[in-house]
């Protein structure tokens, strides 16, 4: 049951279809992962007749800070259980959707637009899930793709009411505080509410909802809850860096330097992250067919907007 959505509301909105949802190999991939007599070599036959979730999958157990040993080459048990069974069934949930949900019903939605920032969001949560240590940085690709669901969601469960006030032109907070105002939630409600409904872990949704704003959610800084939550909300803004135009993108470095302080990130770190993700957001891209781009060496712009901050 929703805790974040109204639950008959939400309710409704599943049972009439219009949610994005995963759906054939993949959603029974995720289903295996949830069995508490999985049969691994069954799962293992499952994975690797999808290329891209075995791909994502192998990248992710390369990764230095969760593969210990030996490069791995192909899915086997070994690499199922280094990654977690709990990472495989997230990107299964997030790869289906990013390939399922890439058009609707709401002309005022820009859906490469949303598919692009997500996967951006996406590799800067592995980048810093990797760099900070807060968090899985399997399980903070698949959060960050998901973060912004909700306003798929609403695009895809009330795609009139909902293109009137993208036609608007509200942005951020007014546009959450018009969602509220039209449906009694807002897009970041749904967004946690829809992974409360797949089954993710409480704190990642706590992030999701937060993130926007996580000086509202009444933690301390220290806390787990709340360092996840700001790690989510500096993953937005790498890809609102990578993804702007060179001419706007100029005015955000001082929010990401701003960010960057409540890990203690250096100017070299923030560098190398917008790096990372430029290249892994430029793979996703040609993988999926998501719109991308290859930032620019940001380093000049950070340290001159380093010193205009001091």
């Amino acid at each position: 049951m929703s805790t974040y959505v109204d639950p008959q509301t939400f309710r409704e909105m599943q049972d009439s279809e219009v949610l994005p949802a995963p759906s054939g190999v993949r959603l029974k991939i995720m289903q295996m992962c949830q069995q508490e007599d999985i049969a691994l070599p069954e799962l293992v036959a499952q994975v690797q007749g999808d290329p891209v979730l075995a791909g994502r999958l192998i990248q992710i157990a390369n990764i230095p800070n969760i593969n210990k040993g030996r490069m791995v080459a192909s899915v086997n048990v070994e690499l199922l259980l280094m990654v977690g069974l709990h990472a495989v069934r997230q990107m299964a949930l997030a790869i289906s959707l990013t390939e399922s949900a890439r058009r609707g019903d709401c002309a005022e939605f820009d859906y490469d637009a949303f598919w692009s920032r997500s996967t951006a969001m996406a590799c800067a949560g592995q980048a810093l899930g990797d760099l900070l240590q807060v968090a899985p940085p399997a399980e903070m690709f698949t959060i960050g793709l998901l973060a912004g669901i909700g306003q798929l969601g609403l695009a895809s469960a009330r795609p009139k009411r909902y293109g009137e006030l993208l036609l608007a032109g509200a942005k951020d907070a007014q546009l959450r505080a018009q969602e509220r105002e039209s449906f009694g939630f807002d897009h970041l409600a749904l967004a946690a509410a829809m992974m409360q409904d797949w089954h993710f872990p409480r704190i990642f949704c706590e992030a999701v909802l937060h993130h926007r704003d996580p000086a509202a959610s009444g933690l301390e800084e220290d806390d787990r809850q709340q360092k996840v939550t700001r790690l989510l909300e500096l993953a937005g803004c790498v890809a609102d860096v990578c993804t702007a135009s060179d001419a706007q993108r100029a005015a955000l470095l001082p929010r990401l330097l701003q960010l960057g302080q409540h890990f203690a990130l250096p100017v070299s770190s923030l560098e190398y992250v917008c790096g990372r993700v430029s290249w892994d957001w430029s793979d996703w891209g040609a993988l999926l067919k998501v719109p991308t781009r290859v930032l620019r060496e940001i380093g000049p712009e950070l340290a001159a907007a380093a010193e205009q901050t001091a």
